[in-house]
Parts: structure tokens; sequence; C-alpha cells
């Protein structure tokens, strides 16, 4: 009677797995992934296949951020911009702990 509805999946020890493979290969780093998941899509909130859909960033929950990353010419996992770091954002509201790749950042 009532569709199915997805909550409260949790995809952050995927996103950290995916930031301890950079400069891994990407096939070996994909195929771990997504035998251990329920659906692929998540993999691909972080990693952009085509170069346009790359983003230094990315929003995965309110206040929750993760580097963006790419898979390069030689099928390796980089990310977007290896340089951005927690201290580099600002976070959008005063309520909320904002975190990037699991660092806090805004807290004064």
């Amino acid at each position: 009677m009532h569709g199915k509805k997805e909550r409260g999946y949790d995809y952050t020890p995927l996103f950290r797995f995916l930031l301890s493979k950079v400069g891994e290969d990407w096939n070996e780093i994909y195929r771990e992934a997504s035998s251990r998941l329920d659906k692929t899509e998540p993999i691909y909130w972080l990693v952009a296949m085509k170069e346009e859909d790359e983003k230094e960033y990315v929003r995965t929950g309110e206040s929750t951020y993760f580097s963006g990353m790419y898979v390069d010419d030689n099928e390796k996992l980089r990310l977007v911009n290896p340089e951005l770091q927690a201290k580099n954002l600002t976070p959008f509201c005063d309520c909320c702990t904002h975190t990037l790749n699991g660092k806090v950042f805004g807290a004064e």
C-alpha cells in the first residue's frame, strides 16, 4: 500500500573507504566497494566519471561534505582538488557542526 522508502542509510564508511584509496586502481576499488553495497549509485555521488561532472566537494548531508573525486586517464582514483582542506570552507549557518571528510570547520 505504501511506496518503498529508503531511510537511514549511512554511506559514510563508503566515502571514507573511497578517500583512503585515492591514487589506486579504480577497477579494483569499484569491485570491492560495489560488492558490499545494496546499490552502486552512492559511489558516483563522490566519484565523477566525466570531467564536466567533477566537483571540488560534495554535500552528503545537512552539514557534511566530502572531497570530490574522479578517475583519471590511467584508471586511478584522484581528488578533484587535492589542496582542499576543512579550514578553506565556510559554514552556511551557525547552528550546525560542519565537516569535510570528517574534519570540523567553522567552529570558533
